[in-house]
């Protein structure tokens, strides 16, 4: 039997690992000129610290296409204290693979020691997971990984393909056994039991699913993440990266919800950190101001905005709930 544990029980026991630990970025290492303190939670029994924001290199970020501007927010978000960096395979302009392209130029050459770099491939077999790692590491410019994920796990089909013999966990537990990488993680936004059975049969290192008050409210049909994912990753120490925190910016406005408001909630949530899609400097400026000025959300703040957007977990508001959604070509939060 799973031991229970609570949003409550959760901050309170990372809260006693960050007495020592939550220091700024700049202090935990001296190297980095960072002039902002940003929270550091644990990400799960990995024994990792990582700052509460991180830096989503989704469709959001290529909605930027000043590369000048790319080059400064990186700078930017790692002077801020935003150290988690996530990619992935299938983020592309076009057939492009232009999200891995920018952090082979302009974050990993020069931050490389000083960040948590996260990707995620999409193919299910051990072959074409090769092929994909393969492409992924030569454009980042990096012979390791901290965190390779199984992207949009949707279907029980694509983990049966998964963990069969000859399929991508069998690559994922040679490569993490050889050093190639430091764990391996799951990611879904469409079917909380579908990504619970994933879960439970690849045994990860770290889950990113959807963290949001449509998501753990009174009408969640099939997306019930908090409910469903959120316990038994905080029961098995997995790591618990939140995304989607605005619902791709569809729930911005929703009973009068502000983007704020939405980040505020998701970091109320018990993750280690929420991966935030990054369109610009003032995203990137307001991000860091959020986390690093955090207050406690109280649970009556908490239902009023699972009140005010509860209709978009069925009613078509979040693109990501579809059949056949792809991460590529949808702005994304």
């Amino acid at each position: 039997m799973e031991r229970p544990v609570t949003r409550r029980t959760f901050l309170a026991a990372s809260g006693a690992g960050l007495g020592a630990a939550a220091m700024p970025a700049a202090e935990a290492d001296a190297s980095t000129p960072g002039e902002a303190t940003m929270p550091l939670r644990p990400l799960g029994k990995l024994g990792w610290l990582v700052p509460i924001v991180g830096f989503g290199g989704g469709s959001r970020f290529l909605l930027q296409k000043d590369l000048d501007v790319v080059e400064r927010m990186i700078a930017r978000a790692v002077d801020l204290g935003i150290r988690y960096f996530d990619t992935a395979y299938d983020y592309r302009t076009g057939d492009a693979p232009e999200s891995l392209r920018r952090y082979g130029k302009y974050l990993v050459p020069r931050f490389r020691k000083e960040i948590t770099l996260s990707t995620k491939l999409s193919a299910r077999d051990a072959e074409g997971a090769k092929r994909q790692l393969d492409e992924s590491l030569r454009l980042l410019g990096t012979d390791r990984l901290d965190i390779l994920h199984f992207h949009s796990v949707s279907t029980r089909e694509d983990t049966d393909r998964i963990t069969a013999k000859g399929g991508a966990l069998e690559a994922y537990t040679r490569w993490k056994d050889e050093g190639v990488i430091r764990a391996i993680g799951i990611t879904g936004h469409q079917d909380a039991e579908v990504l619970l059975d994933a879960v439970r049969r690849i045994e990860p290192d770290c889950v990113m699913c959807p963290q949001n008050p449509a998501h753990d409210g009174p009408m969640v049909n099939g997306a019930a993440f908090a409910r469903l994912v959120n316990p038994h990753a905080l029961a098995r120490g997995i790591g618990l990266l939140g995304m989607k925190s605005t619902g791709q910016n569809r729930l911005v406005g929703k009973g009068d919800v502000s983007a704020e408001a939405l980040v505020r909630y998701a970091l109320a949530l018990p993750v280690a950190a929420v991966v935030i899609g990054m369109p610009d400097l003032d995203v990137v400026e307001s991000c860091a101001r959020i986390a690093r000025t955090l207050k406690p959300m109280t649970e009556g703040e908490r239902e009023r905005m699972q009140s005010r957007v509860a209709v978009a977990a069925i009613d078509g508001t979040l693109p990501y709930l579809a059949a056949g959604y792809r991460d590529e070509g949808c702005a994304q939060v």
